[in-house]
């Protein structure tokens, strides 16, 4: 089997009569996207794209002042939780402004929070490759650590979700690491599948699957190593990035270099969408703590927003009970998009 066809689009059409037209017959157009690598289906509505309505910050910070949260100094140091002597004498993992710490609210055997800056909020105009790569930094200490202590822990990820509309329960900006025996379902997906195309077709998944993505609209480009593009079925409303460094296998082979080019990366992605009133999102870099070439180092970015007028969430009966994708924003549209901003903007860093 090709590689590009793990990946089909299903034309349909929906027609009424237009109140808003005479009743005259309007014809609606859009696709179902399957994608069996990742195994998503995503339902690419053309019709429903408008421009994004920039969400009033002022509302976040007016319900999350700075005095009454657990992450700002002085009451962080009360009230958030340290490490035992024999993972961190000194309690807190810290590099420049980035501190890691174990998780009150625990999602895994092995979870931790890291925050980007003793500051209460930072708007993307403010989230710099600098801060980003101390935060990623502080995130690999603790996982050498913890490989040292308990050797069977294997898969890894460092994720984020950035204000509220992704689900996060606190303004200060902070990242989480997840580790553990056993991979996350989505992450167990994909090695499933890499394993399976190597049986029956001899050959590396995500070679193929690079390659073929890079001759497609999707494509953003290569920086410093990482390859970039608009995931073909998306899993959010506001569409998808991915990004890999298919040379790389382990996250303890992540180097200065290769943490400076994601994290330059990832600030040229968020410009772009603030730059379209995207402001918040989900992201997650998956990797393995020794080589494991199932699954080379790779990430997902997935913006996130409340619809006006009732900032309504973007998560809806599809997605929950079925298992399926709304998503309004066309994927080639969103690359397009990128892959112009993405090599004109310069960033801190880079």
């Amino acid at each position: 089997m090709r590689v590009d066809a793990l990946f089909q689009k299903e034309p349909a059409c929906f027609s009424y009569l237009d109140p808003m037209n005479s009743f005259q017959l309007k014809e609606l157009h859009l696709e179902v996207r399957r994608d069996f690598l990742h195994e998503v289906t995503t339902r690419v509505l053309p019709y429903r794209f408008r421009l994004y309505e920039r969400p009033e910050i002022s509302t976040f910070l007016e319900k999350s002042p700075p005095e009454k949260c657990p992450f700002c100094l002085p009451q962080r140091d009360i009230l958030t939780p340290r490490f035992p002597p024999d993972i961190c004498p000194e309690g807190k993992f810290r590099r420049g402004e980035a501190v890691l710490f174990p998780n009150a609210f625990p999602h895994s055997e092995h979870n931790t929070v890291a925050l980007l800056s003793d500051r209460h909020f930072l708007g993307l105009e403010d989230i710099t490759p600098s801060l980003l790569v101390d935060c990623i930094r502080v995130s690999l200490d603790y996982m050498e650590r913890m490989a040292k202590k308990d050797p069977s822990i294997h898969f890894a990820s460092i994720n984020w979700n950035y204000l509220s509309p992704s689900g996060g329960g606190l303004l200060h900006p902070h990242l989480q690491t997840v580790m553990g025996q056993k991979p996350t379902r989505f992450v167990d997906t994909l090695i499933k599948n890499a394993h399976r195309y190597g049986e029956e077709e001899g050959r590396d998944l995500w070679v193929d699957y690079l390659a073929w993505e890079k001759g497609e609209e999707r494509y953003i480009g290569s920086s410093q190593g990482w390859e970039w593009l608009v995931s073909f079925a998306p899993r959010g409303m506001a569409g998808e990035i991915a990004f890999f460094f298919p040379e790389r296998h382990s996250l303890f082979t992540l180097n200065d270099d290769i943490i400076n080019g994601l994290c330059a990366g990832l600030c040229r992605v968020l410009s772009y969408l603030n730059g379209i009133n995207l402001i918040s999102f989900n992201l997650a870099l998956y990797g393995t703590m020794g080589e494991d070439r199932r699954l080379p180092l790779q990430g997902r970015l997935i913006p996130r927003y409340l619809i006006p007028p009732l900032g309504a969430s973007d998560v809806n009966y599809f997605e929950k009970c079925h298992g399926e994708i709304i998503c309004p924003f066309v994927p080639e549209d969103l690359a397009r998009g990128l892959k112009e901003a993405f090599f004109n903007l310069s960033t801190e860093g880079d």
